[in-house]
């Protein structure tokens, strides 16, 4: 199964693209599309969309791991610009009838490092070691979406145990 995860953000998404055997993981691709945050916004949306649906063209996932929404109120709208990004997102992913999972970040931190308070230099340790990948050290957008794939692939093998 290729699960592409996502860590949605108007700046910064992050993806992984993971292939899954069992419970052997293979990271195939992750990068982060990114845009500039002088641009207007449905300017940078649009940017958003069209980097991601070429992902989902040319690696044609089985299914997508996205990170939930998550608010605090000191940070409301910082979750509604999160919001107007993860939307595109799963727009792209109706518009190619490909099923999408939701994960909270700490329900993915707390699968791949042990602890749902993890911050982000430990989640990039334990993603890139889980992954044998040190080059998952070097950013942490493309960690926190490998993170949300890697949980999406321990869940549904759980589910599928049952």
């Amino acid at each position: 199964m290729k699960i592409l995860g996502v860590d949605p953000s108007l700046s910064n998404t992050g993806y992984g693209l993971l292939y899954t055997e069992g419970n052997k993981l293979k990271p195939i691709e992750g990068g982060v599309i990114k845009t500039k945050s002088s641009d207007l916004l449905e300017a940078r949306l649009s940017i958003i969309n069209r980097e991601f649906c070429l992902l989902l063209d040319k690696f044609k996932p089985d299914v997508l791991a996205v990170e939930d929404l998550h608010s605090r109120p000191k940070f409301a709208k910082t979750s509604i610009l999160m919001g107007h990004a993860r939307g595109v997102i799963l727009a792209s992913a109706g518009m190619n009838n490909i099923k999408v999972y939701n994960y909270q970040p700490t329900q993915a931190k707390n699968l791949v490092t042990g602890s749902g308070r993890a911050d982000k230099k430990q989640v990039m340790l334990s993603v890139s070691k889980l992954l044998n990948n040190e080059n998952l050290l070097k950013n942490e957008h493309v960690a926190d979406a490998f993170s949300i794939a890697i949980c999406h692939s321990i869940m549904s093998q759980s589910k599928l145990k049952k």
